[in-house]
């Protein structure tokens, strides 16, 4: 029989509360294995769901971790640096010069030998890549005549696992309300011709991801910058502020789950007072959610467009982070500005690829899909404590380093006087994966910042990278910034 509830949660808060002094005596540390459920259950004389109880309750309060098919571990330490500062400075509005290292960082971007890559995206080991494959032979007989017409309108089939899905970050959708898209970023363009032209004004959060800064650039419209901080994201005092002139803000372009590069998240209630004061001030909001499905909590976040009620914020999203990021499948939810978005997207690239979308499609509606979140959450989320205690233990003193909650990125901000493009520039040339802080704005703020990601499994080599990196970060450091020679990278600016 089992224990009655209240002795139940006695027991297991024992339990908890024993390997909770085992880690802190140093008995236990991080990165050990401990004692399987079975294990601890015998131990303790308690039953195996006791046991579970106590390893569950100390991963939610990010003592221990859980690694599938291998057990639980003691956690790694928590960042022994500071969060970035958090920068309330903000500028008017200006064109988009997107920073020439962006041009260098992409050239580069491919490099096999880049450890940790270049590319935000989960390691190819971390992806359904058999399991694709299957499907992908399997449609492809069945509809040969995928490869020989176009699919104008999208799989109804994608559009209606999209919208099922939608409810769990709290957006009912219907089918019919979705255009599918080639990837993430063309959702964004689309969205944004959809409710601005050239000139128009757009507010982004910043650091913001370069690849926005780009689409705005070849629209020609202006941006103004918003501060975002580090945990929290998007400060809306500072947006209320930029925004009160009626009509000189067309858009907002946010990701308020986990952006890249900083891996915030926005508290609900300020998703809220977001959407409601843009409403009230007729601004169309743009989300992307591309991140939203990787999170470290125990809930799914909420997008912005689950409080809207005016039809007037235009979601984005695709599986480009999660699952496949060579079938550039992504998908927007244009609200009101369905019907301009829709024809913008046949004159622009007319149709997405059906095959991939079919694939995609039957990997949600048999399962695959959330079994695979879950791996893939648990995985990165043991591979962002992995490169936070990485960098906590060999960058030099005076840096800073965000905990993100979820998403792929690490942000780390340097010493003022060290510049991106220098750490860059020698990191490159390591096989480093690191994306300089310059390209992520137009102003030079985040000059003395680097993203790093953490999208693959740990490993010796990874470490080593790593370790490499905070000496390159420590040698530029030490250099008195009154005597210091151009950075390796020169900036072109309009």
């Amino acid at each position: 029989m089992d224990a009655p509830a209240d002795e139940a949660s006695t027991l297991y808060h024992r339990v908890a509360c024993q390997v909770e002094l085992a880690i802190e005596s140093g008995a236990l540390r991080p990165g050990d294995r401990l004692p399987s459920v079975r294990q601890l259950s015998q131990q303790h004389g308690v039953s195996m769901t006791t046991a579970m109880q106590a390893y569950r309750s100390l991963e939610n309060r990010g003592i221990v971790q859980a690694r599938p098919k291998s057990g639980y571990f003691v956690a790694p330490r928590g960042p022994a640096l500071p969060e970035p500062q958090f920068d309330l400075r903000m500028e008017g509005a200006s064109f988009v010069s997107v920073d020439q290292v962006l041009h260098e960082f992409l050239l580069i971007v491919d490099d096999p030998l880049a450890a940790p890559s270049f590319h935000a995206a989960p390691a190819p080991s971390l992806l359904p890549e058999a399991k694709l494959q299957h499907l992908l032979a399997s449609v492809n007989r069945r509809h040969p005549e995928y490869a020989s017409r176009y699919h104008m309108s999208g799989s109804m089939a994608l559009r209606q696992e999209i919208a099922r899905r939608a409810v769990s970050s709290g957006v009912h959708l219907r089918p019919d309300e979705i255009v599918v898209t080639n990837g993430g970023m063309e959702a964004i363009y689309l969205a944004l011709r959809s409710v601005a032209q050239a000139g128009d004004t757009i507010v982004l959060e910043s650091p913001t991801y370069f690849h926005v800064l780009q689409t705005i650039e070849s629209l020609g419209m202006k941006v103004i910058e918003i501060p975002s901080h580090p945990r929290d994201g998007l400060s809306l005092e500072a947006l209320d502020f930029a925004t009160q002139v009626p009509g000189a803000v067309k858009a907002c372009v946010l990701l308020p789950n986990f952006p890249n590069p900083m891996g915030s998240l926005m508290p609900v209630e300020n998703k809220r007072r977001l959407v409601q004061m843009m409403g009230e001030r007729k601004i169309t909001l743009i989300e992307s959610d591309i991140y939203g499905d990787i999170y470290f909590g125990d809930q799914r976040p909420p997008v912005l467009k689950s409080f809207d009620a005016t039809g007037d914020v235009i979601l984005c999203s695709a599986f480009t982070k999660t699952v496949a990021p060579g079938y550039r499948v992504g998908w927007v939810a244009p609200g009101r500005h369905f019907l301009k978005t829709q024809a913008l997207k046949f004159r622009t690239s007319v149709a997405c690829p059906m095959l991939q979308q079919e694939v995609i499609a039957q990997f949600i509606r048999d399962g695959g899909y959330d079994h695979h979140l879950r791996r893939l959450r648990a995985a990165l989320k043991t591979q962002a404590h992995q490169m936070v205690d990485a960098v906590a233990r060999y960058f030099p003193p005076g840096c800073r380093l965000s905990l993100p909650q979820g998403g792929l990125m690490l942000w780390i901000e340097l010493p003022r006087h060290v510049d991106s493009r220098e750490v860059f520039a020698l990191a490159r040339l390591e096989h480093i994966g690191v994306a300089p802080g310059a390209a992520f704005s137009v102003t030079r703020r985040f000059d003395h910042f680097i993203r790093i990601q953490y999208g693959e499994p740990w490993s010796a080599r990874i470490e080593e990278s790593i370790r490499k990196l905070g000496q390159i970060v420590a040698k530029l450091a030490e250099v008195d910034p009154e005597i210091r020679q151009p950075a390796a990278l020169e900036v072109v600016r309009a």
